[in-house]
């Protein structure tokens, strides 16, 4: 009997993934608003307006990421942000730069570690939680400022104004940030922890892993996150008013859902909220260069949103289906 010989493998198919349909809604909105307004595609414009207006929410929405993998959200990243940024500038004008910079951080730190600890430690709902932290470091935010501005110092001019070879330092930064937070969440034993809480905390916990140091952890280091940012904010616009992240977490938000991961935790990528970033940058710029009116920006938005929604929701029972359609013929296959 002839033995058969299995075949030569062919080159493998080009799969059009959630995040492949990422870039190329990227690409068609950068090549529909340049096609309208050729300054869009000036590449000190690409730089120095449109990426730079977004870091500031991509830094945040790197951190958010691991927070919503786990089933966590935190709403009060505004408030830390501008509270970070408040006493940090108080700390700067009566003591130096140097101080003002380790306050700022400080600040961060300790109002993220104050969340992880409410909700590890407590359990209690984690949107409860930074609801009501959002209105209390708002408050502190306005009691030590008394309601006025705080000014940019050193440290935060230097990170606002800074570029190296060309590009600002605050994009640098993001990249950096960025390729940590990636290698974070797909490379490292803490990463499978987070989507091992966010699918099933419980199991989690039995199987050795302290689930509640490991939450504790990611929210104290999306408030430092949220301080860096903070300093950019500063360094950027010179000033910061109480008032200036109320609508900072719902945008962050936004921006991690138009990435793919879910908000009920468990599924998403890093890569994912890195492109939707770029993609919310791109509109934010190019509704703007377009004279778009602020009403019918947000309806944009709205639409960009759904229809990535509706995106991963197809691809996800695509994947599903495709996935009982193998098992099924394994299990005929072993008949």
């Amino acid at each position: 009997m002839k033995n058969d010989q299995s075949k030569p493998k062919s080159s493998k198919k080009f799969k059009l993934t959630f995040n492949r349909v990422l870039i190329l809604i990227t690409l068609a909105i950068f090549v529909i608003i340049a096609c309208i307004n050729s300054a869009f595609l000036y590449p000190d414009y690409i730089v120095g307006v449109m990426l730079k207006n977004i870091v500031e929410i991509g830094l945040i929405g790197l951190s958010m990421t691991l927070i919503i993998i786990t089933g966590g959200i935190d709403l009060s990243v505004g408030s830390i942000l501008v509270l970070s940024a408040m006493m940090g500038g108080l700390a700067a004008k009566s003591y130096g730069s140097a101080a003002g910079l380790v306050v700022c951080l400080l600040m961060g730190a300790l109002c993220g570690m104050f969340n992880g600890f409410v909700i590890a430690k407590l359990n209690i709902s984690p949107f409860i939680t930074t609801l009501a932290t959002s209105y209390l470091f708002l408050g502190i935010a306005r009691g030590v400022s008394l309601g006025n501005s705080v000014y940019t110092f050193d440290a935060t001019t230097f990170l606002g104004t800074t570029d190296i070879f060309g590009l600002p330092l605050q994009i640098i930064l993001y990249i950096l940030f960025a390729v940590i937070f990636y290698l974070i969440l797909s490379k490292t034993t803490l990463g499978r922890r987070l989507y091992g809480i966010g699918l099933n905390e419980n199991a989690t916990k039995y199987s050795g892993i302290n689930t509640n140091k490991v939450k504790m952890g990611i929210y104290t280091l999306n408030g430092v996150v949220c301080a860096i940012a903070s300093l950019i904010w500063l360094g950027r616009f010179t000033s910061i008013k109480y008032d200036a992240g109320t609508s900072l977490a719902l945008t962050v938000v936004t921006v991690i859902v138009l990435g793919g991961t879910s908000i009920l935790g468990g599924y998403g990528d890093m890569k994912g909220t890195i492109i939707a970033t770029l993609i919310m940058a791109i509109l934010n710029s190019g509704l703007t260069v377009l004279n778009i009116p602020i009403a019918t920006q947000a309806i944009v938005h709205g639409i960009v949103l759904a229809i990535s929604l509706i995106a991963y929701a197809l691809f996800n029972e695509k994947l599903k289906s495709s996935k009982i359609i193998q098992i099924d013929v394994q299990d005929s296959s072993t008949q």
